[in-house]
């Protein structure tokens, strides 16, 4: 299979937020262009044998491409975005599959489809690194048209599960703060953890110059809802809904939240955004 240059193709989007969030993460694990690792290898081998395709890739999706960490059946380092399968399943938190790309009207017109290496059977399961964040997906690809059940579906999703294992192994052994605690998608918990805290807002507003009443603005919340969260009053704390909507107004101007704790709020800013009316200071 050769990189393909871009096409129209077309492709959805997550929305804006999220995307950016999902980017901010898969930027911090520092996982693009870097060599091979044999870890790694040894899951697509294992996927490869395991499901008996001639293709296996753990792929990573940048904001214009699909790069592959580790790959077994191709040569090539990846694709334009616009024609990764790992881009639909990124919108997904179960494993995304596509019986017959042929038949697919998503897929039937994609250049590695109607070209090399022939896509017809395609199967991802996203690396989820934590809530609503989708790196990129372990993938198994083949020719010719296949069976795939649920069993399958399990066994390819709990495949993707080590993968994200030895993220976090990387993550730790480099010396990297994670981006949050390891997620397991399937944990159950009793009390669920704030996802900020107030002192992170009050930093993230202060790198953006944004009062209280223009987070509420951009919230939808009052602006005494925003100072009890800020306040971390722990006889009234704030709804996961509430802290949700502060998080993405934030996220969404360039804000990015890493971690918390007594001594460092864990807020960085990626970019100063430009100032509109509803950003200033009120």
């Amino acid at each position: 299979m050769q990189a393909m240059t871009k096409t129209a193709l077309t492709w959805p989007m997550p929305p804006s937020q999220s995307e950016s969030r999902r980017l901010a993460a898969l930027r911090r694990l520092q996982l693009l262009d870097t060599p091979a690792d044999p870890a790694f290898d040894r899951i697509t081998q294992l996927a490869q044998t395991l499901f008996d395709v001639p293709i296996a890739l753990i792929s990573l999706i940048d904001e214009d491409r699909q790069w592959f960490k580790a790959k077994c059946g191709l040569h090539v380092s990846g694709t334009p975005r616009e024609q990764a399968f790992c881009n639909y399943t990124i919108l997904h938190d179960s494993v995304f599959v596509v019986p017959d790309a042929r038949a697919h009207a998503d897929f039937a017109m994609n250049p590695l489809v109607t070209g090399e290496p022939f896509i017809r059977f395609y199967a991802g399961a996203p690396l989820i690194v934590a809530p609503e964040t989708r790196i990129g997906s372990l993938c198994i690809i083949d020719t010719e048209l296949r069976a795939f059940n649920e069993e399958d579906s399990r066994l390819l999703a709990r495949l993707a599960q080590v993968v994200t294992d030895e993220i976090w192994l990387r993550t730790l052994a480099s010396g990297q703060s994670p981006i949050v605690p390891h997620f397991v998608p399937d944990r159950q918990k009793t009390e669920p953890a704030p996802l900020i805290t107030g002192v992170q807002v009050r930093a993230a507003r202060a790198m953006l110059g944004w009062s209280i009443d223009a987070l509420s603005l951009k919230t939808g919340l009052s602006p005494n809802t925003i100072k009890r969260m800020e306040a971390d009053e722990q006889s009234r704390p704030s709804s996961q809904s509430t802290a949700a909507k502060v998080m993405d107004a934030l996220e969404g101007a360039g804000i990015v939240f890493i971690g918390h704790d007594a001594a460092n709020p864990g807020v960085q800013l990626l970019s100063k955004p430009a100032r509109n009316k509803d950003q200033q200071e009120i």
